[in-house]
């Protein structure tokens, strides 16, 4: 109890936000002068301020939490630590280079009411900081998307990029996104080293008083005309990014002229910005994409902290596109193309008016229309050879696209951070990547920039639909022949076992090994390879035994791969208490996703239970959560 009214006096001593300072302090003295062990006051600071100066952790995703007072919560304090020890990072990794370090920082509309709290605010503080220490640094005015932010760090040259924002985690959240020079998220060791940094002890303490600075900008910009942050962020050269971040979609190859002469009518289109940021954003990609204008869902279409409509905003939540795709059947609208709040993933929804239902296109399925899509206009034309990535968890579809027709595919590690950065490696071979995707409704196309991207991606989905429908089909129909005439269907199921205890997520992966005897069949089964990501890792397929991807002992994941074309992928998840599988079977050209979906079916069932053994490892489903 002590400890923790100890470590808040320090905290709000040091708190530059008088708002959780206040807060702090009176819990400080609400829990003396009540002098029970059991006080309310005393129970919420020891949750506030746990033992062991446990705060928030850095990782590859930077940082993300509750907007809150305290080391664990979202707040000035720990975004003033933060970039203090991002900053040190930054001047003691470049003290031999002649480059001067130059920093770009974007921000959303994320913001606590109750705690004085916001994504703005600590964009401000973040550039406070890093000019404090002679650091130039650009600060985009007003509320961008991610994937602006991700295009400016390589568009003006920046050593590091900023975004802070919380993407699609419900409304009490903000988050904190590091990218490098090279346009892309953080990628191990640097997030590990970044870490230790915010941790050294000169880090944690201010260097300045930069709330007292932050309220005389304020107070020196209450004549208004300096944008929206008190004359520290640059409208002008926020602008130009966007304008040049446009021109890059132009430049790219991904506007195609469709010839629109046709008797059929063109589709129409619902968009929703999932009340975040998106909105200008698309209305923009239209009309770079040369498209016409689309109807913006009214009640989710403007920036809102509160998220009135959608309290999980993410387009694959189920659920989240009913309001949408409610206004897109009242206005006639045949296609819903859905932004989460930060805008760097796409969801797209389709309105079969023959039978009246709706298709929501899951990130594979959208994956593999981008991926055809791409090739046909770009790729086969292309002088050079052309690549694309997807996740290991993603659907191996592009890589039968690849073989047959020529391209190069490669897969990924999970999170776009590889992607990314695989795609970047690409391009210096010579490769012309045309698309890197993650099942979880995250693409970048045309290599415009190395992260997700759910604008550009937008803009490609839309024209994809104008030409189809100018021939007859549909986006769903279209999905279809790829399927069926082409490549064969790619049926999936995946899931997770909700498991609580670190101990039986290992204990399962050692049973999967079977002591380094890998199983050769599971049921009646045959098993054609497999790969250990785990350490030291193991693929059957290579010749050295060793796998191409990174290995972990932290996050291992096991594939089995099988002789029926089955690819089955186990990983627990890094950021919460799931056991996940990824299992995906291919049928041949002409057969029927009927037919290919029943046959996986009965395979899973015998997979999970020989592979898992649920009910012996206590493993819960998420139907009986």
């Amino acid at each position: 109890a002590t400890e923790a009214v100890l470590h808040a006096k320090e905290w709000s001593q040091n708190d530059p936000n008088p708002v959780t300072a206040a807060h702090v302090k009176s819990l400080i003295s609400a829990a003396e002068n009540n002098g029970s062990s059991t006080s309310s006051a005393l129970q919420e600071l020891q949750c506030l301020f746990p033992p062991n100066n446990k705060r928030i952790g850095f990782g590859t995703a930077g940082l993300r939490s509750s907007m809150s007072p305290g080391p664990l919560g979202m707040n000035d304090l720990v975004v003033v630590q933060t970039a203090q020890g991002l900053a040190s990072y930054l001047i003691q990794t470049s003290k031999d280079s002649s480059i001067p370090i130059t920093a770009v920082v974007g921000y959303d509309h994320r913001a606590n009411s109750e705690f004085s709290l916001s994504s703005k605010q600590f964009a401000m503080y973040t550039k406070l900081v890093f000019e404090s220490k002679g650091i130039s640094c650009t600060l985009l005015d007003g509320y961008v998307a991610t994937p602006i932010l991700a295009f400016a760090v390589g568009n003006i040259g920046a050593s590091v990029g900023i975004m802070v924002t919380a993407s699609h985690n419900p409304k009490q959240d903000d988050g904190y996104k590091v990218y490098w020079g090279d346009g892309c998220q953080i990628r191990p060791p640097i997030d590990a080293e970044i870490a230790s940094a915010i941790l050294e002890t000169k880090n944690l303490k201010p260097w300045m008083d930069y709330g007292e600075q932050l309220r005389t900008f304020e107070r020196a910009a209450s004549g208004g005309g300096v944008g929206e942050c008190y004359g520290l962020s640059n409208p002008e050269r926020t602008r130009m990014i966007e304008d040049a971040y446009n021109q890059a979609i132009r430049d790219s190859g991904l506007v195609v002229e469709l010839d629109v002469v046709s008797d059929f009518k063109p589709p129409s289109f619902a968009y929703t910005a999932m009340h975040g940021v998106g909105l200008p954003y698309a209305k923009r990609s239209f009309e770079t994409f040369g498209l016409p204008a689309f109807l913006p869902v009214p009640s989710q279409q403007h920036p809102d902290a509160n998220f009135t409509t959608v309290p999980f905003p993410n387009p694959e939540e189920k659920g989240a596109l009913d309001e949408a795709m409610s206004f897109a059947e009242q206005n006639n609208c045949d296609i819903v193309l859905a932004n989460d709040p930060d805008a760097d993933r796409l969801g797209v929804a389709e309105f079969n008016k023959v039978d009246g239902k709706w298709t929501v296109f899951t990130g594979d399925q959208i994956g593999s229309l981008l991926g055809h899509w791409l090739w046909e206009t770009i790729g086969k034309k292309s002088e050079q050879p052309v690549a694309m990535c997807a996740s290991t968890v993603s659907s191996k579809i592009l890589s039968a696209m690849g073989q047959t027709e020529g391209f190069l595919f490669e897969e990924t590690l999970t999170g776009f951070k590889w992607i990314g950065s695989r795609a970047l490696s690409l391009q210096n071979e010579g490769y012309r990547v045309l698309l890197g995707y993650e099942e979880a409704i995250g693409f970048s196309c045309g290599g415009i920039i190395p992260d997700k991207d759910g604008i550009s991606a937008l803009g490609v989905i839309a024209t994809m639909a104008a030409a189809f429908y100018a021939e007859g089909k549909t986006l769903a129909t279209h999905l279809q022949e790829i399927y069926f005439l082409l490549y064969g269907e790619f049926c999936s199921n995946n899931g997770y076992f909700r498991c609580d205890d670190p101990a039986i997520v290992k204990k399962i992966m050692e049973q999967m090994r079977n002591g380094g005897k890998y199983f050769d069949r599971v049921g009646t089964y045959e098993v054609d390879s497999v790969r250990d990501l785990g350490s030291p890792g193991y693929d059957s397929q290579a010749v050295d035994k060793k796998p191409t991807l990174p290995t972990s002992s932290s996050s291992p994941m096991i594939t089995f791969r099988f002789k029926n074309g089955c690819v089955a992928q186990f990983r627990a998840s890094g950021t919460e208490p799931k056991f996940k599988y990824y299992i995906e079977l291919r049928g041949q050209p002409g057969e029927t996703r009927d037919e290919v979906s029943k046959r996986l079916d009965t395979m899973v069932k015998v997979m999970l239970e020989e592979l898992l053994h649920p009910s012996e490892n206590g493993l819960i489903t998420p139907s009986s959560l």
